[in-house]
């Protein structure tokens, strides 16, 4: 009983401790919402709320490679809207940084699975096997965890990661820019 008590409390403090580590910028208050971490804008036809935030699946060399913003929109209109590819940048040390393409993504990783994981077509090695599954299921996770442009149907919303240059996450702040409105971040001072 007393090993599973410490077990928890060493997991809940490893989760404290993660926590801080993806809460390293806050939104400064401005002509928008701020709530849980969210800068959050809304107009007569969308709601968007965005932070950034570690990419929390699988394929975790992204958030070490990458910078993520966790952006959701909802559609507050009777219409189809549209979203263009062009919506959402950062602003990081004067310099503009656009989103990675999910394609450039999803080839580095691949590249990374092809030479991580060549096999000895002599050897059936079952444990490979599930490993290449294992990593497979990483990779679409990934695709379905990006946040997908286009079309946005009358009262419906999308969310996913946009990633970003990791020189971004160095900016003492940062500026990112949702359809033409500036949400600016803070690096925060406790840790």
């Amino acid at each position: 009983m007393r090993t599973i008590r410490n077990l928890l409390t060493s997991s809940l403090l490893l989760l404290l401790l993660a926590g801080c580590a993806i809460g390293g910028y806050r939104p400064v208050a401005g002509d928008y919402q701020v709530e849980d971490g969210f800068a959050i804008l809304r107009s007569d036809s969308l709601w968007i709320a965005v932070r950034p935030q570690a990419y929390r699946g699988s394929y975790r060399d992204v958030s070490s490679n990458f910078f993520s913003m966790y952006v959701v929109v909802r559609n507050l209109s009777d219409n189809r809207l549209r979203l263009p590819e062009e919506s959402f940048s950062i602003v990081a040390g004067g310099r503009q940084h656009d989103y990675v393409p999910l394609d450039f993504i999803l080839g580095s990783y691949q590249q990374n699975l092809l030479l991580d994981q060549w096999q000895d077509p002599f050897n059936a090695d079952p444990l490979l096997a599930e490993t290449r599954d294992k990593n497979l299921d990483a990779y679409y996770e990934l695709m379905a965890s990006y946040f997908s442009f286009g079309e946005l149907q009358a009262g419906a919303s999308k969310d996913g990661y946009l990633f970003y240059n990791r020189a971004t996450s160095r900016a003492e702040e940062i500026i990112f820019d949702a359809l033409g409105h500036p949400v600016k971040f803070t690096k925060s001072k406790e840790k």
